[in-house]
């Protein structure tokens, strides 16, 4: 059975671990993601919020929400990836919807997110949530390794 939960102190080996697995052989060689590791699954988690997808206790995908180290009211959606053979189940929605849930109720009025130079077959896919692309905006972490990201981002309704 197939679960999302939030993401323990605990879970952040096993999440740097399925962030490597998942991009190995994905995503090019440059990319921070094959680097990534249990301190900084843990940095992101105390800057937000961490889910990991499993399916009998497997992990199989996950995503963070993470707060904007200089914009009040603004997040970041970070490392969303889910193993291969569990693509085109309708996981990756789940977890974007997750995330995207969470950012309203924290009150969030943007959501942002990156995506690599040599990934641009991904801004379709992000675009049916709602993020559009603006070129005006930077990236708050970028990989010094690689051309700037695209850059996108959500514009959540704030309740009053």
């Amino acid at each position: 059975m197939l679960e999302i939960r939030p993401a323990l102190p605990t879970d952040a080996e096993t999440i740097a671990a399925l962030v490597r697995q998942i991009w190995a052989g994905q995503v090019a060689p440059d990319s921070s993601g094959h680097r990534e590791t249990a301190e900084r699954v843990q940095a992101d988690l105390a800057r937000g919020y961490v889910w990991l997808a499993q399916t009998d206790g497997v992990a199989v995908g996950t995503v963070r929400l993470t707060r904007h180290p200089h914009e009040i009211g603004v997040w970041e959606l970070r490392r969303l990836g889910v193993r291969r053979e569990y693509r085109k189940t309708g996981l990756g929605q789940r977890l974007m919807e997750t995330a995207l849930e969470k950012a309203i109720a924290l009150g969030a009025r943007e959501v942002r997110l990156a995506v690599r130079y040599d990934q641009p077959r991904l801004l379709e896919w992000y675009t049916r949530f709602g993020f559009v692309q603006d070129p005006q905006l930077r990236y708050s972490s970028p990989n010094p390794l690689t051309p700037p990201p695209f850059m996108l981002r959500k514009t959540l309704e704030v309740s009053s």
